[in-house]
């Protein structure tokens, strides 16, 4: 599973090569790497985006065009990030339709109230796509977005239509992000919270494959008014869901 690590900072401990009753210096002692935390993610229901008839169908079919669902993340083993800290969210989207051109998929970002996102040097955002075998590469492929020329991953985020526009800022598939059948795409966005959210409101999340065709895919927000210490964000690690479908991708 591929680990997106804040940082890449991975916390060294002088353990090894103790001889009981030498002296030891530090210098003399190998470190052994720590594992990173892990963050978990605790997402909403999945939601369908819009059907399209299938390519070249006849008689027609029907399918679902897009699908997707939201989600955030937790302080291991499952509390809630607290007000005042980085926390991430996330958009999963498939596309399980086959219309014949694709889709170029519009994406904005909708925030409660107290909610901003925290994009920066130490907390950026990151996007990535998985793509299916094709007859030129018999396996399928994560790409990371942000170093593709196409596209890039945005860290500023303009005012849209109803939200906070994500948009490739390289252009993409004309502003938007160009999805086909059998394609993935996971946006992950830091956040930061000023005022705690019990749960009555939702990160939400505007999503517009084709004209007149929007979904909002949702979590409810739960954020704490606890003061922690907790490690700093550099010593965890965020995942891709979409490195857990199978067959995993290569690059996972």
């Amino acid at each position: 599973m591929t680990q997106v690590s804040k940082g890449l900072c991975t916390a060294l401990f002088v353990l090894a090569g103790i001889v009981p009753g030498a002296r030891v210096d530090a210098a003399d002692v190998p470190p052994i790497a720590v594992p990173l935390q892990v963050l978990p993610w605790f997402n909403g229901v999945i939601s369908n985006v819009g059907t399209d008839i299938a390519c070249l169908s006849d008689p027609p079919i029907t399918e679902i065009r897009v699908q997707g669902y939201a989600g955030f993340t937790l302080v291991p083993p499952n509390r809630t990030p607290a007000v005042g800290e980085v926390f991430y969210t996330h958009l999963v989207l498939s596309h399980p339709g086959n219309p014949c051109a694709g889709s170029a998929v519009g994406i904005e970002l909708l925030l409660p109230a107290g909610v901003q996102t925290s994009a920066s040097a130490a907390d950026p955002a990151f996007c990535f796509a998985r793509t299916p075998a094709n007859p030129q590469r018999p396996f399928a492929q994560l790409i990371n977005l942000g170093s593709d020329p196409g596209y890039g991953c945005p860290q500023v985020f303009p005012t849209g239509l109803e939200g906070l526009r994500i948009t490739p800022p390289l252009g993409g598939l004309g502003g938007a992000w160009g999805m086909a059948a059998g394609f993935y795409l996971e946006l992950l966005l830091p956040l930061r919270a000023s005022t705690p959210q019990p749960g009555n409101t939702s990160i939400r999340f505007r999503v517009n494959p084709d004209i007149a065709v929007v979904g909002y895919p949702a979590v409810p927000l739960l954020v704490n008014n606890d003061v922690l210490f907790r490690a700093a964000f550099e010593d965890q690690q965020l995942t891709l869901d979409i490195c857990t479908i199978t067959p995993v991708a290569n690059g996972c």
